[in-house]
């Protein structure tokens, strides 16, 4: 007779969880080594960096490029916030509790507004492009972190503790109250008793 093996019930969401942004990472493997083009995304990026920062959108043959004076900047793949946002969802699908999905489209909304940031920023002040281009990707981690556990109802401190387990949530002991009878029915009891 074999054993079932049976995972405690206090760490089933956090083994679902993991389990499922496992998944995740495995899809956006086999995604990336796919090397993916996505030339419209590529195109609409470019397109709206040109318009927001007055620069010239150059498509050619050997990529979509935005020129600013003598600055030119190639717009590739990683440029379009495609594996932002891929992360943001991942970790928003595995989440096993209750999720709230407006203000996951919200935050949708915000990566891709803060990429557009991000290249403006590139575009504009085309000196500072080796200081800020990395540094973008720790800004990059944290906002996506910041916007999951906003997504997720978890952004203040006692929640996410609780959420991760950190803190175990004081189980309040029920205190019986004295059961209230009234002077009638005392009495009524009393004469019965004396019978």
């Amino acid at each position: 007779m074999t054993k079932k093996f049976k995972i405690p019930r206090k760490y089933r969401n956090k083994v679902r969880f993991t389990a499922r942004l496992m998944i995740f990472a495995l899809a956006f493997f086999v995604l990336w080594m796919a090397s993916p083009n996505f030339y419209l995304m590529k195109r609409f990026t470019a397109q709206l960096v040109s318009t927001t920062t007055g620069a010239e959108l150059i498509d050619e043959m050997d990529g979509i490029f935005v020129r600013k004076g003598d600055f030119l900047m190639q717009i590739v793949t990683d440029c379009t916030a495609w594996k932002e946002i891929f992360v943001f969802l991942a970790l928003f699908i595995a989440w096993p509790k209750k999720k709230k999905n407006l203000l996951a489209l919200k935050s949708i909304a915000l990566i891709l507004f803060y990429n557009l940031i991000r290249l403006d920023i590139l575009v504009i002040f085309p000196g500072s492009f080796d200081y800020f281009h990395p540094s973008f990707q720790y800004i990059s981690i944290s906002i996506i972190l910041y916007l999951w556990l906003w997504s997720i109802g978890l952004t203040k401190k006692n929640k996410l503790a609780y959420a991760l387990g950190l803190k175990e949530r004081k189980k309040r002991k029920k205190v019986k109250k004295p059961r209230k009878t009234s002077k009638i029915k005392t009495k009524a009891k009393k004469k019965k008793r004396k019978k």
